[in-house]
């Protein structure tokens, strides 16, 4: 008697386990139809290759490997959907809203501008921007140049004087030499544009 109560308590157990459920981009079909590249792998100030800030979701996927779709904890605690995109070097995230890619978040080492700023460059080369200065949001520290335009670069190690606020180009300057960029956002230079 105690074996069986065992053996249904495991089969209940087993039964109540979440089963992941299938997207169309998991899918055997969908996996054989994706795309092998998402085009040029450059971050510029719209996005890279075909990952462009204002593509609309399903016409990404028509164009590059989408290879997670889910909504997580964002800002302030506010639900945000994200795409995860497949690059040849790397995975890089977007974050969704109304249905189309609003910023674009570099997380990774691989994937850089065309003068090869990304994760990992000093603030010694930031300070060498055309008109850099460095500014707080979101709680971190970024800089930005009109010379990257639709881009900002996150900060790590800057210290605290970086948490008082914004710093121009001769205030980046009081920044440890150790400060080096985390992240890349692209949000699109278009934005500035009228």
């Amino acid at each position: 008697m105690r074996r069986l109560a065992l053996l249904l308590a495991l089969i209940g157990c087993e039964a109540k386990k979440e089963v992941p459920r299938a997207s169309p981009s998991s899918s055997p079909v969908a996996t054989s139809a994706r795309p092998s590249s998402c085009g040029n792998e450059t971050v510029g100030e719209e996005g890279i290759g075909e990952l462009r800030v204002g593509t609309n979701v399903e016409s990404l996927r028509q164009k590059c490997n989408v290879v997670r779709d889910t909504t997580v904890m964002g800002a302030e605690g506010m639900p945000a959907r994200k795409v995860a995109v497949a690059f040849s070097r790397d995975t890089v995230e977007a974050e969704i809203v109304d249905g189309k890619v609003w910023r674009i978040a570099v997380t990774s080492p691989r994937l850089r501008t065309a003068d090869a700023i990304g994760v990992g460059t000093t603030i010694g080369r930031l300070r060498q921007l055309k008109d850099s200065h460095g500014m707080t949001g979101e709680g971190q520290f970024f800089v930005a140049s009109p010379q990257h335009c639709g881009m900002s670069f996150r900060l790590s190690g800057a210290g605290p004087r970086a948490q008082r606020g914004d710093l121009d180009r001769d205030g980046l300057f009081t920044l440890p030499e150790m400060t080096v960029v985390s992240e890349v956002l692209v949000f699109g230079c278009h934005l500035g544009r009228k």
